[in-house]
């Protein structure tokens, strides 16, 4: 008989898994938040444009519209590469504990082939709108980082994100600690440029 899946609500998944916050932000989030990097010209001016529209249309944008007019531009600026690939709207799933965790993952970074794909590092989950959404934006990323933690099997800390709005949260899970930043306003040059930094950073980090 297939196993059921469990709600991805972050009370289910700290009870069910014994997960913890962690509300002291470890240096290994600091550096991550505070990575540098440098913009061309041509793609300052394509990220101020963004921005702009961003705040215009932030409360009314569903999250198609939001993943189409921003957030793939940010990725597109934070220039990953291979061996790394990005992966939209994909499912995947891992048993823990005897538990099935299932996620739709919106985007998540991993090594892959094609459509295969092999070791997942970052996921993103992306809400609606900042002031009216249905489910738990917490519990959604959590189960894509729970679920890359148990395929990856190395012990090394799983990157995540999700974006409500104009506001990215970044996170980071340690074991069964999990930590969540306060959140970036990409409406914002500077914290938009910086999130970019972050994504692109990702490169060097899983290598």
């Amino acid at each position: 008989m297939a196993k059921k899946s469990i709600e991805l609500s972050e009370a289910i998944l700290v009870r069910a898994l014994g997960l913890e916050q962690n509300y002291e932000i470890p240096v290994l989030l600091k550096d991550w938040l505070s990575v540098a990097g440098l913009l061309v010209e041509t793609d300052k001016v394509l990220l101020e444009k963004s921005c702009a529209h961003l705040v215009e249309n932030a409360n009314s944008w569903n999250e198609e519209e939001l993943k189409m007019h921003f957030i793939s531009i940010i990725v597109f600026l934070a220039n990953i590469q291979k061996p790394l690939r990005v992966y939209f709207d994909r499912e995947i799933s891992a048993t823990i504990e005897g538990i099935l965790i299932k996620s739709e993952a919106d985007m998540l970074v991993s090594k892959g082939i094609g459509e295969l794909i092999e070791a997942p590092y970052f996921f993103l989950h992306e809400y609606k709108r900042e002031k009216k959404y249905i489910g738990d934006p917490i519990g959604q990323m959590l189960g894509g980082m729970l679920i890359s933690q148990a395929k990856n099997g190395d012990g090394k800390p799983v990157h995540g994100c999700y974006v409500q709005g104009r506001f990215w949260f970044f996170s980071l899970l340690i074991g069964k600690q999990y930590v969540i930043s306060q959140p970036l306003n990409s409406a914002e040059f500077a914290q938009a440029q910086q999130i970019v930094f972050m994504l692109r950073y990702l490169n060097q980090l899983i290598d």
